[in-house]
């Protein structure tokens, strides 16, 4: 709502930005601070990458899918942890595929693929954006480091885009750029709200802005309906009162948690998942904030800002989008951004157009038809799996990892558990396999049962 003037409010925050942020686009009043969801924008970004129709080239190399395929091809899915599966364009919500693709180890194994320079780049800022707003464990100071890395790349691609294609191909790419600088400048702003003492170190804890949580809560609401009752859905009304009964729940769980230890006579103790016990509580929370305060200042943050830029001036080098000598200024390209920025079609949603192309659209949840096609030739022939090679062999080779992240591969375990591992050998390395891990190491599909119930019947 343009015509609305909502920062000028007496309730709205107010900070003081340095006059040489030329490259922070927003206002000093701010009557409240957002997020767009940070696993919805990986999710639209890694949708982008696999989809047939889209042509993306980042100077003079070419962003592609097939730099994973290849890779997946050509090397052991114990160094890389990737499936086919994982790059299907039928799952457009698939989160954990965007952990996979951009995972370290991936980074570095595209190195041996030709032409591997623009994929990686895109994989990065992927990388970049679960590192600043997803990752529990990444400091403050690092979060914005990784955030403003990914705005800086941006900014570089659109500029360069804005002098190589027509305007209508560049609208393709402003969603997921404003969402991008958006994160980004909340990061900023937030932090500051923080060091001029206007919010507390609590609000810093940025990975609980994301849908998870919310859906996580969902989930919950939807198992109080007991083990003999069909329904899972339900009012707004009825889900109230559902979350009354969780916050009540969580209530008692804190209270149990957080009580004397040695007091175990009047504790309520409740059953929990093995993954719920890695989870970071209110203390570990605190822990987390109370350490990145101390070196959250305005000069660590230009710091890191500075630290970013010169960091994406490297890498668009290395693509030839620009020469050494050509490389925009920090200024300048923040001036070309925001120019660019306010270029953009301000829609007055006070008042609903129903015939605006743009009322109905979601990219995400929406499905092609070639992308549906591609998912079924591939469940059908290129997972599927030959008889004649459905063995383990006890020496595997072309191994170049020594960690298995994700992988239940050890050097010793258990002998109680002898019955659950093969013995193999890695390059020379006496490892133990897990069964389970072995027969994903032979699958190259991640087998589901249908949504349908009476699909999942009809397939027994």
């Amino acid at each position: 709502m343009p015509n609305q003037q909502f920062h000028l409010r007496d309730n709205a925050f107010y900070v003081d930005i340095p006059k040489s942020w030329d490259w922070f686009f927003m206002r000093n009043h701010q009557p409240i601070v957002f997020f767009q969801d940070s696993i919805h924008l990986c999710t639209k970004l890694r949708n982008r990458l696999l989809s047939s129709k889209a042509t993306m080239l980042f100077g003079d190399k070419l962003i592609s899918i097939g730099h994973i395929l290849q890779l997946i091809g050509t090397s052991s899915k114990l160094n890389h942890n990737l499936v086919k599966s994982d790059i299907l364009p039928k799952d457009r919500q698939n989160f954990v595929s965007c952990e996979k693709i951009s995972n370290e180890v991936v980074l570095n194994d595209l190195t041996s693929i030709p032409a591997f320079e623009a994929t990686k780049i895109y994989l990065e800022i992927i990388r970049n954006i679960r590192y600043a707003f997803i990752n529990k464990d990444t400091n403050y100071i690092d979060r914005i480091h990784y955030a403003w890395r990914s705005v800086f790349l941006i900014r570089f691609w659109y500029t360069w885009l804005s002098t190589k294609t027509k305007s209508a191909q560049k609208e393709k790419y402003k969603a997921a750029m404003f969402s991008i600088e958006i994160n980004s400048h909340t990061l900023v702003y937030l932090a500051l709200l923080v060091i001029q003492h206007k919010l507390p170190t609590t609000c810093l804890n940025v990975p609980i802005f994301n849908s998870q949580t919310c859906e996580s809560t969902f989930r919950s609401c939807r198992a109080m309906s007991g083990p003999f009752s069909s329904i899972v859905n339900f009012t707004v009304h009825q889900f109230l009162q559902r979350v009354k009964k969780l916050s009540f729940l969580n209530s008692i769980r804190c209270q149990a948690n957080h009580s004397n230890a040695n007091d175990s006579n009047n504790k309520f103790l409740f059953p929990r998942h093995h993954k719920q016990s890695r989870t970071i509580d209110s203390k570990q929370i605190s822990s987390i904030t109370s350490t990145s305060i101390v070196e959250l200042t305005v000069e660590a943050l230009e710091n890191a800002i500075l630290q970013a830029y010169s960091y994406a001036s490297r890498l668009v080098c290395h693509v030839n989008m620009y020469e050494q000598h050509q490389i925009l200024s920090l200024r300048k390209m923040s001036k070309l951004a925001s120019f660019q920025l306010q270029k953009s079609r301000i829609v007055d949603y006070s008042h609903l157009n129903q015939h605006d192309p743009d009322f109905d659209s979601d990219s995400d949840d929406s499905s092609d038809e070639e992308d549906e096609d591609t998912t079924g030739n591939c469940t059908d022939n290129e997972d599927s799996t030959k008889d004649d090679d459905n063995y383990v062999s006890d020496h595997l080779f072309k191994v170049s990892s020594t960690t298995f992240q994700g992988m239940r591969v050890f050097d010793s375990i258990n002998p109680t558990l002898a019955k659950s591992y093969f013995i193999v050998n890695i390059n020379g390395a006496k490892k133990y396999l897990h069964k389970q891990t072995a027969a994903w190491l032979l699958s190259t599909d991640k087998s589901t049962l249908s949504s349908d119930r009476l699909k999942r019947v009809m397939n027994k």
